[in-house]
């Protein structure tokens, strides 16, 4: 509590210092850190305080939006609809004036062959001087139609590579690189449809770092991010490309399993509490040992017709009863 309490005096102190106005964005920031109720908002704040960097009112819009503003993945999509209509209404000019010159393109061949009648060299000369001068025109415009249609083509493949990375990162935990909570409930949704309809099995894990909240705050914050990237990148390394794994909230972990069983879900907790106990922490900055990083873990298999929020509740429940008993263990909960 003290330790929470010096770090909201430093923010507020320099919240102060840099003069940032009163406004509902920021006291919308700040009121969040203080009741502890976004835990990436405060490890954000807590870091950027730890390594003195100033809180201006740019860096107050970054968080903002970071992680409150809901309106970013809809706001690239509107931005790109508008992009797509411009680029499909100056194509849509372009072929309209390129099928008024082909008309006129047409028109003037007929015309022209009509005048093939004529014997005359002076007569003929000047024709195919008129033919060569529509040709011209014509082709410039079949040229001006390519190379926009070939802007437009880049412009297209730009704006889906956009949208595919808003798309991942909507999904993604910026920091782990695993799911985030969105795809979570997506998956859950579907891996319960799937064992309603066709009668596979599914698990769920719910994972807890042992003593994180410690572990922080004797070795700061910027040191937990790496203790958090690195127990993202063991589960992902003890899961297969078909399971869902994913950054619940803070320090917490879930894991869905399509297809396994109960004894298999232990089997695989236990794999990824194994490898994470087995890996020794080292500050390389300064050559220290930091000791070992625990995990307790739940697990609970899905009952067909059941609320997936009981799923959920089991595997908790379970989590919680690790935590209870020593930590550093697996428990699992079946429905009965």
């Amino acid at each position: 509590m003290e330790q929470a309490t010096n770090w909201a005096s430093q923010a507020t102190s320099r919240m102060l210092a840099e003069s940032l106005p009163p406004t509902p964005r920021n006291f919308n920031i700040w009121y969040s850190y203080f009741s502890g109720d976004a835990p990436d908002l405060n490890r954000a704040l807590d870091r950027m305080i730890e390594i003195g960097r100033p809180l201006t009112a740019e860096v107050m819009e970054e968080l903002h939006g970071k992680f409150f503003s809901l309106d970013h993945e809809q706001k690239v999509v509107l931005d790109a609809g508008v992009q797509i209509q411009s680029a499909l209404l100056q194509l849509l000019d372009l072929l309209k004036s390129c099928g008024a010159d082909t008309d006129r393109y047409g028109n003037a061949l007929h015309q022209f062959g009509a005048g093939l009648e004529t014997h005359g060299l002076e007569q003929l000369r000047a024709l195919v001087d008129a033919i060569a001068a529509e040709t011209a025109v014509m082709a410039e415009r079949n040229r001006k139609l390519q190379n926009q249609l070939v802007s437009s083509s880049t412009q297209m493949e730009e704006l889906r590579r956009n949208l595919d990375i808003v798309r991942r990162e909507s999904v993604t935990d910026s920091l782990t690189g695993l799911y985030n909570r969105r795809r979570f409930d997506v998956s859950l949704d579907e891996a319960a449809a799937r064992a309603t309809q066709i009668g596979r099995p599914f698990c769920l894990l719910m994972t807890d770092i042992d003593h994180f909240k410690k572990f922080n705050d004797a070795h700061g914050h910027t040191i937990g991010d790496h203790v958090l990237a690195l127990v993202a990148r063991t589960v992902k390394e003890c899961t297969r490309a078909t399971d869902t794994a994913v950054r619940y909230g803070g320090e917490e972990f879930a894991v869905i399993l399509p297809d396994v069983r109960m004894a298999d879900a232990v089997k695989v907790a236990e794999q990824i509490r194994k490898s994470v106990a087995s890996k020794k922490l080292v500050n390389r900055s300064k050559n220290v040992t930091l000791g070992t990083i625990t995990l307790s873990i739940g697990v609970s298999q899905f009952t067909r017709g059941e609320p997936l929020a009981e799923l959920i509740k089991r595997a908790d429940t379970a989590l919680y009863e690790a935590k209870q008993t020593g930590r550093n263990r697996v428990v699992a909960k079946d429905s009965g």
